[in-house]
């Protein structure tokens, strides 16, 4: 006979980095989903550890003030929010207080993090959905996002309050177009073929819009019955052929049924390519606000003579220093990004910014100067390679642009370049993803004389 899960009576303390609420059991520490802190829950262990456990509230016996009613019918089961019960003026106070925590071994650094800069739309604000299609047990097709913590059960995302309503129509016309034409979903264990995914692209500048149909399947007919169904809500539309059944559903073939194959951005006034690749911050009016910042700061020391831009990605950030700085020289590993970046350039009638396609991670790129005045990075979540920090400290540039998705790999990469020796001037946090546990902050490092 099956053991029933293990439930516990919890009174919680914090919020952690992940969005969970941390408890304690007598000495042993739980993390519990869809809890807040100073809340007394009843919570089923899911997962267990020699010294901890994961567990979801299923009862909130005593509610914290922050407590509010979900807008959402899927909280707790949708991968997509973390916060969408919790008062969003507290979401920017724990995502601060968990940055807080991450950096408390960081000399100084408690007394300079600023108050997150909030969003002012905390819905509609994802210029880019991935819906993916899939099937409930009883076979009933579905299109929308993943449940959390499972790469095969789908919640339906016709009421997602990220995306835009027009996003939310183009989901529910392919649902309907899917079911009307009885076609199946991928299916992620069995491997058998279908329809895996609808991704929905947005430029909140322009108002233009890219829909891409990924599928291993192509019946006669399916192609023009998609474009008549997003025909009048897409910009561009791609339908794109996906025959390698294992990993991510990446394309081998692209059709494009309509539009010039990209839709047009702007960030502070400068214009940007978006293909169905391209990675560009989901945020369009936070990154404004985060790129304006990063430029200010830029020239504190002064106008840099030369800048680095180090995972340069299509260049947002090399296109506002190259307003500041005399030259700009950006690095950039992925060739789809590297050429992206130089359409870009090309795009803003941009001069003074070279583009080095190269791995920051490792040895010091070729074409880079020995010395120079400000170094810019943008890592992903694992942060910089220690490789990459020995060759940055040893261009001893006067300051040190650092943007991070990740306040864990911010901290360890902080007290390396302390102890090089910088010492760190401004921890400026973000809210990028209202009602998730993300957040992206910048902080500034300044050359010990």
């Amino acid at each position: 006979m099956k053991k029933a899960p293990l439930e516990l009576t919890l009174r919680t303390e914090k919020i952690v980095h992940g969005g969970q609420a941390l408890a304690r059991h007598d000495r042993f520490v739980v993390f519990v989903d869809d809890a807040l802190p100073n809340e007394t829950v009843r919570a089923r262990v899911y997962k267990k550890k020699k010294n901890f456990a994961f567990a979801r509230a299923i009862e909130v016996l005593e509610p914290a003030p922050e407590r509010i009613p979900s807008d959402c019918p899927w909280t707790g089961d949708c991968g997509g929010c973390t916060f969408r019960h919790c008062a969003y003026p507290a979401q920017l106070r724990f995502k601060k207080e968990v940055l807080r925590e991450a950096l408390h071994a960081i000399p100084g650094a408690s007394e300079l993090i600023a108050d997150l800069v909030p969003a002012e739309e905390t819905n509609d604000y994802r210029n880019k959905m991935e819906f993916t299609f899939g099937a409930t047990p009883a076979g009933e097709l579905r299109l929308g996002l993943h449940r959390r913590g499972s790469f095969m059960h789908i919640v339906p995302a016709d009421t997602c309050w990220l995306q835009s309503a027009a996003s939310r129509e183009l989901v529910t016309r392919m649902l309907a177009l899917a079911k009307r034409l009885n076609l199946p979903a991928f299916h992620e264990i069995k491997k058998t073929h279908g329809l895996r995914q609808l991704t929905i692209r947005e430029a909140r500048g322009t108002g233009q819009r890219l829909v891409e149909l990924i599928t291993t399947i192509s019946p006669p007919g399916l192609q023009e019955q998609f474009l008549a169904t997003v025909e009048d809500l897409a910009d561009t539309a791609y339908f794109s052929l996906n025959t390698q059944l294992h990993g991510p559903p990446r394309p081998d073939q692209r059709t494009l049924l309509k539009g010039p194959g990209h839709i047009e951005e702007t960030l502070n006034g400068l214009r940007f390519r978006i293909g169905p690749d391209t990675f560009f911050q989901s945020n369009t009016a936070q990154a404004e606000k985060l790129f304006a910042r990063l430029r200010e700061l830029a020239t504190r020391a002064g106008r840099p003579a030369l800048a680095l831009d180090l995972y340069a990605g299509t260049g947002p950030i090399a296109l506002h220093l190259a307003a500041v700085a005399d030259r700009v020289i950006a690095v950039e590993s992925w060739e789809p990004s590297v050429a992206a970046a130089r359409e870009n350039l090309t795009l803003n009638n941009i001069t003074n910014v070279d583009i080095i396609s190269a791995d920051v991670n490792q040895a010091l790129p070729p074409g880079i100067p020995p010395a120079v005045d400000l170094v810019v990075v943008d890592p992903p979540r694992p942060g910089l390679a220690l490789a990459a920090i020995d060759w940055i400290t040893r261009l001893a540039p006067q300051e040190i642009l650092y943007v991070s998705c990740n306040p864990s790999t911010l901290a360890r990469d902080l007290a390396l370049f302390m102890a090089a020796p910088y010492h760190l001037e401004t921890v400026e946090p973000y809210d990028l993803f209202p009602h998730t546990y993300h957040l992206e902050t910048l902080a500034l490092l300044r050359r010990k004389n």
